[in-house]
Order: C-alpha cells, then structure tokens, then sequence
C-alpha cells in the first residue's frame, strides 16, 4: 500500500479529523442493506409485539368528602371540659378527615378483605385460577395469592390510583383495566365498599364508646358530669345511626360515577413502532460506522507491518 493511501487512512480515523459529510453517507450507503433489514425488521417486530399487548382502558370515579369537620367543632364546644374526658377514653366522634378515609382505601387490609368480598381475586390472578372448576390451580394455600400480592397488584403496579385537587378537596379514583366494563365496575365498587367499610367501623368504634360511657354514667354521681355525659352519648348514637343509614355515602359522595370508557388509554401502537424503529435504525447505523472504523484499522496495521 502507498505512503498516500496510508496517511489518507490515519487520517480519516484521526479523533481530531472533522466529520467529512461525504464519507458519512458512502458508509451509509455502502450499509444501507443492513440498516433498511434492521430498521423494517424493527419496524415488524415492534408491531407484532404492540398487537399483542392488550388494550388497557382507564375508569375513574369523582368524589366530594362528606365534610364531618363542622359536626365535631360543635360538639366539641358543646361538650367544653368533657373534650378532656373523650380523649382520655379514645372516644371519637367522625368517621375520619379525608386523608386517613384515602389511606383506608389503599391499605392492604381493606383492599385483601374487598377483593375477596367482592370476588375479584379470581379477576385479579386469572392465570392461577382454575375457571373450569372455580378454584386456584395451586391446593397449597402458601402458593395462592394473599394480601401482599392484591396490594402489590393493585398499588404497586399502580392500578389503582387516587388523587385529591387541593383548590376544590374532591377526589378521584382511578383505575386500569384491561376490560372496559370491569374498569368502571371496579372503580365504583372500589368506592361503595370504602364507604361501607368506613361506616362500619364507625358504628363499631360508637358502640365501644357508648358502652364506656354507660360505665362512666353508673359510676358518675355529679349531675353536671352525667349531663354531659348524656350529651355525649347523644352524640355517640346520632353517629351510629347516621353510619347505618348513610353507608353508601359515609365518608364520600359520588359527584360522577365511573362509567365504561370508550378508548383505551394504552398501548400507544403507533408510537411503539415508530420510536423502536428509529432506535435500531440508529443502532444499526452506528453498528455501521463502527465496523467501517474497524476496517480501515485493519488496512492501517496492515499497511504499517
């Protein structure tokens, strides 16, 4: 090889060498086969794989909190000194304030004891449930799916989703699904459940406290102290009887229930394929360039032994 050609190699592969517009297209075009197979294979590939992701649809429920805050302040200034007393005895008046009802909600125990309820764990962990016979493929209870796994479902994989405006307080409950109509149903139901769950436990929490207060009264011989203590248990039984009569709207009410989306959300198709091709488009074209790079190395080491 001639002296000429040589020193026109080192140069072309000299790091400090300006890119030479010219030879970037020669390598192209002397790879184009390559790069038009990975790019169309790319293209193919993506799409085949994109077809097979299912339609993922997004379902959400719009609530308003039941405001309970208004109720306590008054109580609490009707019971003045008997506030002491309730706190000492862990008596509560609410059902709540919002944040705690939305930490309910995404709380493994609440969500373990709804997707059983309701019986969405055969839903929720298709591919080990024997539909057939209506029991899980696995006899060994260790293997079935438990609490963690419904929370990891539903939270981690952020299935379920809740969010609250801090201009207007009201809520949305948002959940993905791959079935339209169980996405909705499952919002909905995720909702009253809640609402049945929190109401529940107030009258349960009313219940302890009436028969503490009961025990206070039978022992309390100061007629201002029963007073207030009648007051309180006044107040106890409006609580249970409103959790009883209000169950579906304890803690929340439903401003707009979700309903069937009409359009998935995800997968975007489209833009699956266009991205993954232009990524191996780009990989191959390098791929390209640096074989070329190896070879004109070769020719050099060649040429200089």
């Amino acid at each position: 090889m001639s002296q000429h050609k040589v020193n026109s190699i080192q140069q072309d592969i000299d790091s400090g060498k300006e890119v030479d517009l010219v030879e970037v297209w020669l390598v192209v075009v002397k790879n184009k086969k390559m790069i038009v197979k990975s790019f169309l294979g790319a293209i193919i590939l993506t799409s085949i794989i994109s077809l097979i992701l299912p339609n993922i649809y997004h379902a959400e429920v719009l609530l308003a909190p039941v405001n309970a805050d208004g109720e306590k302040s008054g109580l609490s200034s009707a019971l003045g000194a008997a506030g002491g007393l309730a706190s000492m005895a862990g008596l509560s008046t609410g059902g709540g304030n919002t944040e705690e009802n939305l930490a309910v909600l995404q709380a493994r125990e609440f969500l373990w004891q709804f997707a059983r309820t309701m019986n969405y764990m055969p839903i929720f962990f298709e591919s080990k449930w024997d539909a057939k016979n209506k029991r899980w493929e696995d006899d060994d209870p260790k293997e079935q799916p438990g609490q963690w796994d419904v929370y990891r479902f539903l939270i981690k994989d952020k299935r379920l989703e809740v969010s609250q405006d801090v201009n207007t307080n009201l809520v949305t409950v948002a959940v993905e699904w791959k079935d339209a109509a169980i996405a909705a149903k499952l919002a909905n139901d995720l909702v009253e459940q809640l609402n049945q769950y929190l109401a529940k436990q107030s009258i349960a929490r009313s219940e302890r406290n009436l028969k503490f207060l009961n025990d206070e009264l039978a022992h309390t011989q100061v007629e201002e102290m029963r007073k207030v203590l009648f007051d309180m248990m006044a107040s106890e039984q409006k609580n249970a009887m409103m959790a009883s009569t209000q169950k579906n709207e304890f803690a929340f009410k439903v401003l707009d229930p979700a309903a069937e989306p009409d359009k998935k959300i995800k997968p975007k198709r489209l833009l699956i394929v266009l991205f993954s091709s232009l990524f191996i488009g780009v990989l191959s074209i390098i791929y390209a360039f640096i074989k070329e790079g190896l070879i004109k190395r070769r020719e050099l080491n060649a040429s200089l032994s």
